[in-house]
């Protein structure tokens, strides 16, 4: 009976044992193919979100790039036909009203005028320039002179600014150039009544950019402003001046993302006037059509004239890419930035490498723990032969149970839904499979999300930056000796942004041969908004400025343009002062910045509390008040921003005025560029490694 009921429970182990053999390899099997099935689902739902992540982020940085860069060309150009217009505006002032003027004389030119910048007079050939009539309308609006050759200094890329009349009449602000003398040695005649400007600007009753034309001396192309000048209520002239396409160039450039990106643009005709490729369909100076397959762009430059913008997905010389657009309003052209599909797509590769080295490498987990398990069960059934019932039963609630509700578990594992959660504890190698799928889905989840954040952000936040940076350095005037033929004046200046932009600026320029004008000023927040408004106050200012306001009456009208739509609700503090250079007399006029430093030649640096204002675009309807101060040979002024009295150190103590006025003293007879220097060293030493949060700007005036 032993030996039968032995032999009955060989059997039945043998039978079991197959069974649990059969039971385990099937297990085995499912197992695998649920992680090798799911191992290729989650690659496929990385690879297709990835992509559509990297496609959304280039795609809203591009289009972001391209209008930041299709704003400042449009702000550019509405500011230019706005200083040609306030030209014009004076013109029709002095035209209408002519008693309260005097006659500036205008001498005739000579070879030895060439390379000056000065007022000249020319004309058509039908013009007598002796007639007592013409020789007093020249004189009469000789007395714009300064303002022209104020706007001809604004602007760097200017060729030069004219004013022409229906006399037949032109009187230019700009260098004497070589090529307006004939091979005999004449002056050549010039009549402005013929020129598009003129023509679009008398037709339009406004001011009318003309198409992109070669300049009519340099042969440089250029695009020209007009503005109509009236008598009372009858049309006399225009006022023109014309940017050189050179000098807007640069601002396209910055419209691409990467370097393997192109940007171009292109005039209401279908002409590219720029482009960063010189080659295939957008090649600069080509016309949309004469090469490759341009009806894709045609479409674009039709959108952007009716003012729409958008992103297309297109072929561009045979690559696919994205192409973003923007409207330029003001001159009817279109801005447009390219880059190619596949750098959107490149970073996907490396990500999918990655989880497929990961996915082998838990396989290869997975199957070391489902080896254990198969020995461990044959060796339970072996040593407990007798007890197979008991040991199936049990085997099976511990083991088989888990394993499948592991199995169900992976099998749900679809689509978007990766979580898994196990709240079993078997203490065996169920539990280690578990682990492993618990680690696998949480690292997959991870490199998606980092993927995602990091490189959408990294992207977006460089390229602003950087474009934001190139715009405003380029915006404030850095190089000095600023007018190196005026010696009555030594001007420094320095703006150092706490982040890559900030809100700071500072300003110089001629209002005039016996003006100059003096701006120091500190915008309400920081970043990308406050870089812009910057842009803009600066722009308004030197316009109001050049109207050849009172230092008051400048800010009152500032004030007026940045208040009348600001939706942003932010400010700008401002300190103005209007230098006249003969005389020595300072007038000043304070909205909400801080006091000047004044240092008399025999005296040493002091703050001058003058009266505050309120900041400028906080309210409409604010004058200012203005004052003065009667500068004698030596005597200096040291303007900055609350960025130097308010630099903290390490245990967050201000830098104060005090420090700073102590600082100015130790060598109160230093050039100002030294002054400047000091200063900031001072600062620097001060607040050490500690990080700083508001621009340190500052500017030193010395009189001479």
């Amino acid at each position: 009976m032993k030996k039968k009921v032995m032999r009955i429970m060989m059997i039945v182990s043998s039978l079991l044992l197959v069974m649990f053999v059969i039971i385990t390899f099937y297990i085995t099997n499912r197992v695998k193919r649920i992680l090798l099935d799911n191992s290729e689902n989650s690659e496929t739902q990385v690879e297709q979100y990835t992509d559509k992540a990297m496609r959304d982020a280039v795609t809203e940085q591009l289009t972001a790039t391209t209008m930041g860069c299709a704003y400042v060309m449009n702000e550019t150009f509405r500011n230019f036909a706005g200083s040609v217009e306030m030209i014009a505006d004076s013109a029709t002032e002095i035209y209408s009203n002519p008693d309260k003027y005097g006659r500036a004389k205008i001498e005739p030119l000579e070879k030895s005028d060439l390379g000056r910048i000065m007022g000249q007079f020319v004309y058509a050939e039908d013009v007598n320039p002796t007639d007592a009539a013409v020789l007093e309308e020249l004189y009469m609006i000789g007395n714009l002179e300064g303002s022209m050759l104020a706007m001809y200094e604004q602007y760097p890329e200017l060729g030069a600014v004219s004013i022409g009349t229906e006399t037949g009449l032109m009187f230019l602000a700009g260098p004497v150039l070589e090529e307006r003398w004939d091979a005999d040695g004449n002056y050549s005649h010039l009549d402005a009544r013929k020129r598009p400007w003129y023509i679009g600007a008398k037709e339009t009753e406004s001011a009318y950019y003309a198409e992109v034309t070669p300049d009519y001396d340099t042969g440089r192309l250029a695009i020209m402003c007009g503005a109509p000048i009236y008598k009372e209520d009858d049309f006399v002239g225009v006022a023109g001046a014309g940017l050189y396409l050179e000098g807007i160039e640069s601002m396209m450039m910055n419209a691409r993302i990467s370097d393997a990106g192109t940007s171009c643009v292109i005039d209401r005709s279908g002409k590219i006037l720029f482009s960063s490729s010189n080659e295939g369909e957008l090649q600069r100076e080509s016309v949309l059509g004469d090469k490759g397959d341009s009806v894709g762009f045609n479409d674009i430059v039709n959108r952007a004239s009716e003012g729409k913008d958008g992103l297309a997905h297109m072929d561009v010389n045979g690559v696919r890419s994205f192409v973003a657009y923007y409207p330029i309003e003001t001159v009817g052209w279109t801005l447009i930035s390219i880059v190619p599909e596949e750098l959107v797509l490149a970073p996907n590769e490396s990500l999918l490498a990655s989880l497929k080295d990961n996915h082998l490498k838990e396989m290869h987990d997975v199957q070391a723990t489902i080896g254990a398990s198969f020995l461990t069960i044959i060796m339970l059934i072996i040593i407990i032969g007798i007890a197979v019932a008991v040991t199936t039963n049990i085997l099976s609630n511990h083991l088989v149970e888990p394993i499948e509700e592991l199995t169900y578990k992976v099998e749900n594992l679809d689509g978007d839904q990766l979580d898994f959660q196990w709240n079993k504890n078997t203490g065996d190698e169920v539990q280690k499979l578990a682990n492993s799928f618990g680690l696998m889905t949480e690292r997959m989840k991870e490199y998606i999300v980092d993927i995602k954040n990091a490189t959408a952000e990294k992207e977006r936040i460089g390229t602003e930056l950087t474009l934001a940076t190139k715009i405003q350095l380029g915006m404030l005037p850095h190089d000095f000796p600023p007018f190196p033929d005026r010696d009555e004046f030594d001007i420094f200046a320095t703006m150092t942004p706490a982040r890559k932009v900030g809100g700071d600026f500072y300003d110089y320029f001629l209002i005039d041969e016996d003006h100059l004008g003096l701006v120091m000023a500190d915008v309400s927040g920081k970043g990308i908004p406050a870089a812009l408004f910057m842009m803009i106050s600066k722009t308004i200012l030197q316009s109001c400025a050049m109207l050849g306001k009172s230092a008051g009456e400048t800010l009152t009208k500032a004030n007026e343009a940045l208040s009348a739509n600001n939706q942003t609700d932010m400010f700008v503090t401002v300190w103005f002062g209007i230098l006249e250079i003969s005389s020595g007399k300072l007038t000043c006029a304070n909205a909400g910045h801080e006091y000047p430093a004044l240092k008399r030649a025999d005296g040493a640096f002091e703050l001058f509390k003058d009266k505050h204002g309120l900041v400028i675009g906080g309210m409409e309807g604010i004058r200012y008040k203005e004052y003065e101060i009667l500068l004698n040979h030596g005597d200096k002024i040291f303007l900055y921003t609350d960025g130097v009295p308010e630099a903290t150190d390490a245990d967050v103590k201000m830098y104060g005025t005090s420090r700073m006025i102590e600082a100015l003293n130790q060598n109160p007879d230093a050039s100002p560029q030294d002054i400047v220097t000091i200063v900031h060293n001072d600062v620097n030493a001060f607040v050490k490694e500690a990080e700083q949060f508001d621009d340190l700007t500052m500017m030193c005036v010395e009189y001479h």
